[in-house]
């Protein structure tokens, strides 16, 4: 019973927090036409960082620039939203293309060279970009024994071989550099410029709720993506404490800079598909029920636009989840499934709707959980 006030009081103060506007506005402050906007990760067309594009060309932003490593597939997103939105954006809309990989220090300083050559400034920072897991951590190794393996086949072995050691190793190392380090290294370079160049600065980060709620067969991910949200709620912690600050040579003052993390549950797009770290089969998302695009874009501006900050958790019973998850990982059964269904064949993960399975079809948790589901 105590667990259970104690977390009903932590959802109302959440609820407080984030389903309350704010006053203030950010967009009565920074119209939109005024506003400069840069979006790290915008290579896929059904992806957020393309939503986000049409939506600001709708607002009628009329300063964006897009990142990503293919130019190709930048050209396209691009295209396809100023098609998407003519005639109904402002004329002036001019929407810049810069091709970087967000883990080169070179690519990064010639980004943040590229900003102030451009505009002189920044206003607004949507980090986007990232990547996934799908497998168990054994099954990158080729010895999961539920038979959820980078080969796509059941194995016999139970010890790992050196060589299924390493691709673990690499599987982290290229996750961490895709959500984690690269998160680190573009505010090293472009928070300096919201501090010194805007009056009403703003981070936008893309988190996930996979940072915040354990899941069977994303382990590498929700501990990549559960970092990058404490190096994102550190950094905001370091910027209030510069805010105010002379900037050398000058009489001006650093500005505070607010982030907004926004922790989605899966969204129905290719995110998954395209960029798992460790496999190209495997588990899938199950996204029947999964959060719309769109929606999750609105949510996300609508509270930049207020000037809400903090952490934005979607759906929100997702949010209820990860309080659980602080009391016992096992409890997260009562608002989260995490089982895997064999269908035609083909293995489903379902996430964030009603589970009381592990991966092998097993209550979570051991004969402690098994007690709590029966």
């Amino acid at each position: 019973m105590k667990h259970v006030l104690g977390l009903g009081g932590l959802l109302a103060l959440w609820l407080l927090r984030n389903a309350l506007p704010r006053r203030g506005q950010r967009i009565a402050k920074l119209p939109a036409s005024e506003e400069r906007v840069v979006i790290l990760g915008a290579s896929t067309l059904d992806g957020l960082g393309a939503a986000l594009l049409k939506q600001c060309l709708l607002r009628g932003t009329e300063h964006l620039m897009i990142v990503g490593r293919r130019r190709d597939a930048l050209e396209q997103v691009r295209d396809h939203m100023l098609a998407q939105t003519a005639g109904r954006r402002s004329a002036r809309a001019h929407v810049e293309i810069v091709c970087a990989e967000l883990t080169s220090s070179a690519d990064i300083a010639a980004l943040r060279d590229r900003i102030l050559q451009q505009w002189g400034g920044l206003d607004t920072l949507h980090i986007v970009f990232g990547v996934t897991s799908i497998l168990p951590v054994l099954g990158v190794a080729d010895v999961d024994p539920c038979g959820v393996n980078a080969s796509g086949a059941a194995s016999t072995d139970v010890h790992p071989t050196r060589e299924g050691l390493d691709r673990i190793a690499a599987a982290v190392r290229r996750s961490s550099d895709g959500n984690l380090t690269g998160t680190a290294m573009v505010l090293g370079a472009l928070v300096p410029i919201l501090q010194t160049t805007s009056a009403h600065p703003a981070v936008v980060v893309i988190g996930s709720v996979a940072g915040l709620v354990p899941a069977p067969t994303r382990a590498v991910y929700c501990a990549t993506k559960a970092s990058q949200h404490f190096l994102v709620r550190s950094v905001e912690l370091e910027c209030e404490s510069q805010a105010g600050t002379l900037v050398p040579g000058t009489q001006r003052r650093r500005a505070r800079v607010p982030f907004l993390l926004v922790a989605p549950g899966p969204i129905q797009n290719s995110f998954v598909a395209t960029y798992a770290v460790d496999a190209r089969t495997g588990p899938r998302d199950n996204r029947e029920n999964a959060l719309k695009v769109h929606d999750v874009i609105s949510a996300t501006l609508a509270r930049l636009d207020h000037a809400q900050w903090g952490t934005l958790v979607m759906p929100t019973r997702a949010y209820v989840a990860s309080l659980l998850a602080q009391v016992n990982a096992t409890y997260v059964w009562l608002l989260t499934q995490a089982r895997l269904d064999w269908v035609h064949g083909a293995s489903t993960v379902q996430l964030l709707t009603v589970p009381h399975e592990g991966a092998c079809g097993r209550p979570l948790g051991g004969v402690h959980a098994r007690r709590k589901v029966a």
